[in-house]
């Protein structure tokens, strides 16, 4: 049945939570605005007739300072600026992203017990705990939410009891409508977090350094996603590799990105390489996210890039192996 403007005006608020005036639908149905992503999304579910399902997407990795929580951030950061609703799951226990934008009111959050150590360990409804993104703890900024950690998570790796693993995904559930994308930031290990974000996801990038150890770690966590993938979650893709704090000039670093390429041709695309920055150092000192503070540097660009693709479902951008070589040439 065809909606007349003034229900597809209240359809469509009431998915997306705006308010949108029909002046303004006119504009977009006459081709005098175009109309924004988030807009198109929700009014083709609106015209199949099925309800929204924010696609997740969890950053994984083992090992530490690879760029994860930053990654997790700048793609909130620059998914949220292409229009998408964002919700941005902290689930490591150091809560490092959490920290980064709750400066000075993270404690807050878990005396009011709104944080993910609430809803995994004490049965809180996820929905109680997001901050919107124009919550004063959230200083109004960012313009996406935020499920806070604790380090009171770390506890899950010793809970035991039926279906644990999945406990993510059923927390997630009630709130997937109101998004078009969640982003999991998990801990740097193999416990129970991780195998969590990965049982609850959709696709999952692994954040890498251009480092030889670092990129020897890979295997692990393609080993642990296997096994998800056959016990718990058979719909999880493995979306690429991101290749993190590349040091084009580098030797070293540009033969373990062919080294990468050429381990993972015909497994998953290795991303387009983030190039190390002290953009997202001097961010992060100010209480910023790169994508925010600096757009228009080079670093922060290929988040955006990423971003984009991922707001827009289109393919993701890789990195071609004669780029490498072509990025240690010159003076």
């Amino acid at each position: 049945m065809r909606l007349s403007q003034t229900e597809f005006k209240d359809a469509l608020n009431r998915a997306l939570e705006r308010s949108y005036d029909k002046p303004r639908i006119s504009r977009w149905e006459n081709g005098r605005e175009p109309i924004p992503e988030e807009v198109g999304r929700a009014a083709a579910a609106l015209a199949s007739g099925q309800p929204r399902h924010a696609r997740t997407l969890v950053l994984a990795n083992q090992k530490g300072g690879v760029g994860k929580t930053t990654s997790a951030l700048n793609l909130a950061c620059g998914m949220a600026r292409q229009g998408a609703r964002v919700l941005l799951v902290d689930l490591d226990p150091q809560a490092t992203a959490t920290v980064a934008l709750m400066t000075g009111h993270s404690v807050e959050a878990y005396r009011q017990g709104r944080t993910m150590a609430q809803v995994l360990l004490r049965d809180r409804p996820l929905a109680e705990a997001i901050f919107r993104h124009d919550d004063p703890l959230l200083g109004g900024r960012a313009g996406f939410d935020l499920a806070p950690s604790h380090i009171d998570l770390a506890e899950t790796d010793g809970r035991r009891e039926p279906g644990f693993d999945a406990a993510l995904r059923e927390a997630l559930e009630p709130v997937r409508g109101a998004y078009d994308a969640i982003i999991l930031d998990a801990p740097p290990n193999l416990g129970t977090l991780t195998v969590m974000g990965l049982a609850a996801a959709d696709c999952v990038i692994i954040p890498v350094r251009t480092e030889p150890y670092d990129s020897m770690g890979v295997g692990l966590i393609l080993a642990t996603i296997g096994k998800v993938q056959r016990r718990l979650n058979p719909s999880l893709r493995l979306a690429g590799i991101l290749p993190t704090q590349f040091g084009a000039r580098k030797s070293v670093d540009r033969e373990v990105l062919e080294q990468l390429i050429g381990v993972m041709e015909g497994k998953a695309p290795v991303l387009e390489a983030v190039p190390a920055s002290a953009v997202f150092g001097h961010a992060a000192r100010n209480g910023r996210i790169a994508l925010e503070a600096s757009p228009g540097a080079a670093a922060a660009a290929v988040y955006a890039r990423l971003a984009a693709a991922l707001a827009a479902g289109a393919p993701l951008p890789v990195m071609p192996r004669e780029a490498v070589a072509e990025e240690g040439s010159g003076p």
